[in-house]
C-alpha cells in the first residue's frame, strides 16, 4: 500500500543536503518499526522517494515523500508513529493513501507548481517595493540559468505564475507561486537573487531568506496543494 505523506523541514535542518535528508527520514522509519516495504535484490532498500528535492539553504512546511507499506494502516497512527520517533526539525503533518484505478504516477512526476516565501534585507523596504513594482512591468526577466547543458540565458518572467510583495520593517517579503517539477522549474533562489539585483533599496549582498510553503499538481486544469491530488 502507497502513502502520499506531508513533512516539515524546519530553519533548524535548512543545511541540511537532500541526500543526508534522505538518510535521516530512512532512519526514522525503521525507528518507528512500521511494515515497511523493501526493494528486491542484493541490496534492499525502503521503498520511498522524496517528490521534490528542497535547496539546501531552504526551509519547508510543505514537503511530501511517497512510501510502500507492506500492509495496510491507518493514516493518523502512520503520522503518530512516525512523530513519535522523528528528530528536532522535522513533522509529519498528515498522510493519504493513493487509491486509484490505475497506477498513480509519483509524486515526483505530478508537481506542476510550488508556493515560496521570499525575505530580501532591505536598506529602504518602501524603495525597494516601489522599484520592484517598477520591474513587473517589465516584459521578460533575463538572467542566466542551470539547465543540463550548463548556464545559458533565460527568461523567468514566463515561469512565475503570481507573486505578491509587501514591506516588513527592514525586509521586503515576497509571496511567489512558481513553476515547480521535472516539465518547468524555476528556482526560488533564483528569482530572488535577480530581484534583489534589479531593484533599488536592497542589501543584494545579504542572505536570501527562502521557505517553501506548498508543492501543487493540475487535476483537470486546476491546481490543487499535492496532499490533495488523491482526496
Amino acid at each position: 500500500m502507497r502513502y502520499l505523506i506531508k513533512y516539515t523541514k524546519e530553519d533548524k535542518l535548512k543545511f541540511l543536503a537532500h541526500l543526508d535528508l534522505m538518510k535521516t527520514i530512512q532512519r526514522l522509519i525503521r525507528r518507528s518499526e512500521i511494515y515497511v516495504a523493501f526493494s528486491q535484490g542484493y541490496n534492499p532498500h525502503i521503498i520511498m522517494s522524496i517528490a521534490q528535492p528542497l535547496s539546501v539553504g531552504m526551509s519547508s512546511k510543505g514537503e511530501y515523500l511517497d512510501l510502500v507499506l507492506e500492509e495496510e494502516m491507518d493514516e493518523k497512527d502512520l503520522v503518530e508513529r512516525l512523530n513519535e520517533v522523528t528528530v528536532g526539525g522535522i513533522k509529519f503533518l498528515n498522510a493519504c493513501k493513493v487509491i486509484t484505478e490505475k497506477k498513480a504516477p509519483q509524486a515526483m512526476a505530478l508537481i506542476d507548481a510550488a508556493r515560496y516565501g521570499i525575505k530580501l534585507k532591505c536598506t529602504d523596504s518602501k524603495k525597494a517595493e516601489e522599484s520592484l513594482k517598477e520591474l513587473m512591468k517589465k516584459e521578460s526577466f533575463v538572467t542566466l540559468k542551470k539547465s543540463k547543458k550548463g548556464l545559458k540565458e533565460a527568461d523567468i518572467k514566463p515561469l512565475i505564475k503570481d507573486l505578491k510583495f509587501w514591506p516588513m520593517e527592514d525586509s521586503l517579503i515576497l509571496n511567489a507561486l512558481v513553476n515547480c517539477g521535472s516539465r518547468s522549474n524555476l528556482s526560488a533562489n533564483l528569482l530572488g537573487e535577480y530581484i534583489s539585483k534589479n531593484i533599488e533599496g536592497v542589501d543584494a549582498e545579504a542572505f536570501v531568506y527562502v521557505e517553501r510553503n506548498e508543492m501543487y499538481a493540475d487535476k483537470d486544469g486546476t491546481l490543487v496543494e499535492l496532499e490533495r491530488y488523491f482526496g
